[in-house]
Formats: structure tokens, C-alpha cells, sequence
């Protein structure tokens, strides 16, 4: 099994999620097995995910998408 990062993806603006958002949402759910679980306000806010470096980078292509590395808790 891949090793998994622990990150919080979002969107740039209102436009970028209307154009990729439903792209996200498969590549998160593909590689997770599970629904996506995000915010009704727009854009979305995702809740941190724990994601392979493919998904990772798949959405790190996408543009208007950013990914940030969320700290392990201690």
C-alpha cells in the first residue's frame, strides 16, 4: 500500500472550483474509497485528507487547485 500524506486542498477561487470541482472530488474519492467531505460555501472548504503522491500530484496539476501539507498532531 502507498504511504499516505496528510494534506488540505483547496480551491483559488469560485471559478476554479465551478471548472474542477467535480475532478477533485473523483480524484479524492478514488484514491480514498470514501465520499468527499467539504463545506457547502463557496468555494468548498475540504476537510484535510489522507491522500497517495499520485492523487497528490494528479490534483496538483489541476489548475486553481492548491495543496498544502497539514501538520501530524503531537
Amino acid at each position: 500500500m502507498s504511504e499516505r500524506v496528510r494534506v488540505r486542498v483547496s480551491y483559488e477561487n469560485i471559478v476554479a472550483f465551478e471548472e474542477n470541482g467535480r475532478r477533485v472530488e473523483e480524484i479524492i474519492e478514488k484514491d480514498t474509497g470514501r465520499p468527499l467531505i467539504q463545506t457547502t460555501n463557496f468555494p468548498p472548504f475540504i476537510s484535510p485528507q489522507e491522500l497517495t503522491q499520485g492523487a497528490i500530484e494528479e490534483l496538483k496539476a489541476i489548475n486553481g487547485v492548491h495543496i498544502e501539507d497539514v501538520p501530524e498532531d503531537k
